[in-house]
């Protein structure tokens, strides 16, 4: 009997032990998300070039055959889009980059979307670069050479899809993010 008195006052023991380490630890953490709340999120990492910088000479052809340079696009206010048809951020952000487009004075002349990759559908997507291209026609200037599309995301220091950059009327970057929202606040 001695032998049982002694094991439950034991388990009793340990059972305490126990709960008190892991109220401790409740309490940790919870201060520990507390600090990190108060604390400033950083610089966040840019999209592109960083603001301010004049965006450099290109020319694309666009799928209807037409020519777009950077000097084309300086005089109002402009945004580029890219977007890659394996990527399921671009396909989400497609309607509000072409509502977006819409809404800037001087309307698809001042918009451009460089779909990189794929001509056809996407292996295991809804809609590939053809997609894109029909959402996007009305809206922006759309280019879908694989060459032209890498050369421009490369001047652009873009880095990664969907990737978008407001330029000011010099064509100097005024904002660029991943997302719509995130230049859609610069604007």
């Amino acid at each position: 009997m001695t032998y049982l008195a002694v094991a439950v006052a034991g388990v009793g023991a340990l059972g305490l032990v126990n709960l008190w380490l892991i109220i401790a630890l409740a309490r940790k953490l919870r201060d520990h998300g507390e600090q990190l709340a108060r604390r400033p999120s950083g610089p966040r990492p840019l999209v592109g070039l960083p603001p301010g910088t004049q965006v450099p000479d290109f020319t694309l052809t666009t799928t209807a055959g037409a020519t777009v340079s950077a000097e084309d696009l300086r005089g109002q206010r402009s945004v580029i889009g890219f977007f890659s048809p394996g990527c399921a951020p671009c396909h989400d952000q497609v309607a509000a980059f072409a509502a977006f487009a819409r809404a800037l004075p001087g309307g698809a002349d001042r918009a451009l979307a460089v779909i990189s990759g794929g001509h056809g559908a996407a292996r295991g997507q809804d809609g590939g670069a053809d997609d894109f291209a029909r959402q996007l026609a009305d809206v922006a200037h759309v280019v879908r050479e694989p060459s032209a599309a890498a050369a421009a995301a490369a001047a652009l220091a873009v880095s990664g899809f969907p990737s978008f950059i407001l330029l000011d009327a010099g064509g100097r970057v005024e904002a660029g993010a991943h997302a719509v929202a995130g230049i859609a606040r610069s604007a």
